[in-house]
């Protein structure tokens, strides 16, 4: 599993990457490309980069240490994973149980609306969400007649032959014995209309809802790394929609379109929340999640992991999106293998960083291949088109050769000499009439 979450943030990285290239357009979310490769701001050996190997269920497992993350849980791989446990242990042990002792009840309720491939989806989700703050609205009387004090939400965003089927989960609190059943019908008449106001709709699948014990509270902050399929809440079951994660597989396979979904799907929902608690932790009075730390468990200590450093300039280019090979998925299965193959990761790490600045090269090469094959097109005579190809080939070798100095150099930094301080100057000594 950590090596799959590895392929596929390498991969989301190089879609960011290749996006970037061909429309100079950032979309937010992009800091995954350093998440996992960057050192952590507050690092005390910022040129050191460590793994740490360890048991874990009678597995070895290896993973990075004291690195920066990127936080987040829509398109990292590894991040959309860690909060998800997060969440699931904070519903587990900190939400539930108090809800239990307060005897409140949770209803789950799900929102989607009609959708289709061919249109803007960043245009689709903008006016999704101005209806969901409609239907806030509207509905704010209704949950009040149910005693609810707030809502847990979260938002997915699979995709299908339909194109993208964002949908809302929110978790409802009410009060036992108020009429949840006539709920239904109501958030349906108000949902239909907040989406007709922003040109949006729905059928009756439109609004879903399940009573207190009709399901399973943590389902809102399910293992999104793991294949838990995407489901309509109505139909359970949506053979066709796919997470952005497993749109990254499909990409990785060579699935042109998995890979432009995905990137339609990215612009769409940036800056979007995956989970919000709202003012329900503070109106039970216990901690949100994000304040929350889960408690260590008592048993028998751990063993002491094995720490592997190796030079964090290596780790960085070893791991660059424009390396074709998912580098940090590399490191990470040498280091498992390091208690008998020792040095294992040193060399990977550099095996990386060659796999690294062949791609950088013939990244160049391809781009000065199509700037060349651009110019013969106006070229009419032979002679023009040999100029040409004389003077590109110059221009593509130069970039190589200034290429591999710079990488030589970042790879191989030069040690610092520390300048030595001259004596101070005494003023009689600039006494020049003595």
């Amino acid at each position: 599993m950590n090596y799959r979450t590895a392929t596929r943030q390498h991969k989301a990285a190089r879609l960011l990457n290749k996006h970037y290239r061909a429309t100079k357009e950032n979309i937010l979310g992009d800091g995954l490309k350093l998440c996992r490769r960057a050192k952590a701001h507050n690092s005390s050996n910022p040129d050191t980069a460590y793994i740490e190997v360890n048991k874990k269920d009678g597995r070895t497992v290896a993973k990075m240490c004291d690195v920066a993350h990127c936080g987040n849980a829509h398109l990292c791989a590894h991040c959309s994973g860690v909060k998800a446990a997060h969440m699931r242990d904070w519903l587990t042990q900190v939400f539930l149980p108090e809800i239990d002792r307060r005897n409140i009840h949770i209803a789950l309720l799900t929102l989607t609306a009609h959708h289709k491939r061919d249109i803007d989806w960043s245009i689709f989700v903008a006016n999704f969400y101005l209806a969901l703050d409609d239907f806030r609205q509207s509905i704010k009387y209704n949950l009040s007649a149910l005693g609810s004090l707030g809502r847990i939400r979260t938002m997915e965003s699979p995709v299908g032959s339909n194109g993208l089927h964002i949908h809302i989960h929110d978790l409802i609190t009410y009060t036992p014995g108020t009429n949840i059943d006539g709920f239904l019908e109501v958030a349906l008449e108000k949902w239909k209309a907040s989406l007709k106001k922003f040109g949006l709709k729905c059928n009756s699948h439109g609004v879903d809802l399940r009573k207190n014990g009709e399901f399973d509270a943590r389902y809102i902050a399910k293992e999104i790394a793991a294949e838990v399929a995407a489901y309509d809440t109505k139909t359970d079951s949506k053979s066709d929609l796919k997470t952005l994660f497993q749109l990254l597989d499909d990409s990785k396979r060579g699935n042109t379109l998995a890979g432009n979904d995905w990137i339609r799907a990215a612009k769409a929902i940036q800056g979007r929340d995956k989970w919000n608690v709202g003012l329900l932790a503070t109106k039970l009075g216990i901690p949100c999640p994000t304040s929350w730390q889960k408690p260590t468990e008592l048993g028998a200590e751990e063993d002491k992991p094995n720490r592997i450093e190796y030079p964090q300039v290596h780790h960085m280019v070893a791991t660059a999106p424009t390396n074709e090979r998912a580098g940090l998925a590399f490191l990470l299965r040498a280091a498992v293998s390091e208690s008998t193959h020792p040095g294992s990761v040193k060399r990977m790490a550099l095996r990386m960083c060659d796999e690294t600045i062949k791609s950088n090269i013939d990244l160049i090469k391809r781009k000065h291949a199509k700037k060349l094959a651009h110019k013969l097109k106006e070229a009419s005579t032979e002679k023009e088109q040999d100029k040409l190809v004389s003077t590109q080939t110059s221009k593509c070798n130069f970039e190589i050769e200034e290429f591999n100095a710079k990488i030589h150099a970042y790879m191989n930094p030069a040690p610092i000499v520390q300048a030595q301080v001259p004596l101070p100057i005494v003023e009689d000594d600039l006494d020049f009439n003595s």
